[in-house]
């Protein structure tokens, strides 16, 4: 163990010991069980054998600030080593206006590997240890969703800025409950909807706003992947058990909801379902077969404040592959989104679509790196540093952004239960169907 403590050069006996912590549930209570894929979207198994962990880090000089200055990068701690390690560690190692300075994970074999591939200095399996050392300033949460509420809340509470993954929370109380401690603690809280920096999502988002398609009316967006077809090749994991936050509504639907919302506005009312085609899958031990309670399939018609409608259906268990499709029609044209990064419209009085290139990015400075997150992740992230250090207002999308797309997946849930539309505007909850829309 000892080959993972490391002096920080030139700054002599800078090496600590972090105080040990009463035992806290992070491993064995968080329902995942042992070999199952750790921490958000990581299909990695960890075989070490449980251990000490190495809990050092760097002496402060000085009292640590809260948002870096132009002489010293902002101090960063990544709870998670799932999208954690592919994205969010190699992201803030690769920024000049930040230092990692902690890594959390559920497994301590993982937690080093990260940590030492990484040559961060502390390293821990209790994410409380990150948010309590006073060296860190920020801290970004890719956990399980289940696991986000309570640990936002502990970092909100000790002063962090926060960066959460998507989907935001389990559960409509709980990102309302984070939102309003993000603003009572006046830091910078935003949640990871990387599709907004995607460069055909940001080249719609100019098109509607410059009135490319004039009012919009109409929205249909569909998802028909295989992913998990095959219940033999996905091993059971957190992402097939509800209760856990898992789910294709939230892995994929919280992406498209904050997507249409960002171009179309306030969603009024929702109604729709979520359903599990492929219920049984493989243990991670290859053992037997356990029981999926999650979704791997959804459909939901929307209504915006606008008046516009939106339809959105996805499917993870097809047989076969059509990709994704976003059309956007409007009073005076129309946008057509297909898989792997084309982008078609035509205005009104053009006899034929015409292809439309996307938002073009200066991606010279992005990390090496071939996962497909990685440089819309990347640009966000940039976005929250640069906030933190300018002392500005959470920018979108912010933590409000991330309760309203968690209102509209609870929404599709308990329409599917209750067999009507759901107001999501505010107001009462609707039992009748929304005005101007018929069946």
């Amino acid at each position: 163990m000892d080959r993972y403590l490391r002096r920080v050069p030139g700054e002599p006996g800078s090496i600590r010991k972090l105080p040990d912590l009463p035992p806290y549930p992070f491993s064995r209570d968080d329902g995942v069980p042992d070999g199952a894929p750790e921490d958000h979207l990581d299909d990695d198994r960890d075989t070490a054998r449980p251990g000490p962990v190495a809990t050092i880090a760097p002496e402060p000089e000085f009292a640590p600030l809260r948002r870096g200055t132009p002489e010293r990068p902002l101090r960063i701690g990544v709870i998670g080593v799932g999208m954690g390690a592919a994205v969010h560690v190699p992201a803030v190692m690769h920024m000049a206006q930040t230092e990692l300075i902690a890594i959390c994970a559920r497994r301590t074999g993982r937690a080093i590997a990260i940590a030492a591939q990484y040559e961060v200095p502390l390293v821990t399996t209790d994410f409380r240890q990150v948010v309590n050392e006073s060296s860190i300033e920020a801290v970004i949460i890719a956990t399980p969703p289940h696991l986000h509420h309570q640990m936002v809340i502990a970092a909100l509470e000790a002063g962090k800025h926060v960066l959460c993954e998507t989907p935001m929370a389990k559960s409509l109380a709980e990102s309302r409950d984070m939102a309003r401690m993000a603003a009572n603690a006046k830091v910078v809280a935003m949640v990871n909807h990387q599709l907004r920096f995607d460069p055909v999502r940001t080249r719609i988002k100019s098109l509607l706003d410059s009135g490319y398609i004039g009012t919009p009316q109409a929205v249909n967006l569909t998802v028909f992947r295989s992913t998990l077809s095959d219940p033999y090749s996905r091993p059971f994991s957190w992402h097939s058990q509800l209760e856990q936050g898992g789910g294709m509504l939230g892995s994929i639907g919280s992406h498209e909801i904050d997507s249409l919302r960002w171009w179309l506005g306030d969603v009024e009312s929702v109604a729709g379902i979520a359903s599990t085609m492929v219920d049984r899958r493989i243990t991670a031990d290859g053992g037997g077969m356990a029981r999926v309670d999650a979704d791997d399939n959804f459909a939901f018609v929307l209504r915006f404040a606008s008046g516009a409608l939106g339809t959105v259906h996805v499917t993870t268990t097809s047989g076969v592959e059509s990709g994704e499709e976003i059309l956007l029609s409007g009073s005076e044209g129309m946008l057509i989104a297909q898989s792997g990064g084309t982008l078609l419209g035509a205005r009104r009085g053009e006899s034929q679509l015409v292809e439309i290139e996307p938002t073009v990015e200066d991606d010279d400075d992005l990390p090496p790196s071939t996962h497909p997150m990685m440089a819309p992740s990347y640009r966000l992230i940039q976005r929250w540093v640069a906030a933190i250090r300018d002392e500005a207002a959470s920018p979108s999308p912010s933590f409000q952004d991330g309760a309203k797309a968690q209102e509209i997946m609870d929404g599709v849930r308990r329409s599917g239960q209750q067999g009507r539309w759901i107001d999501t505007s505010g107001r009462k909850f609707q039992t009748a169907i929304p005005r101007h829309v018929s069946i």
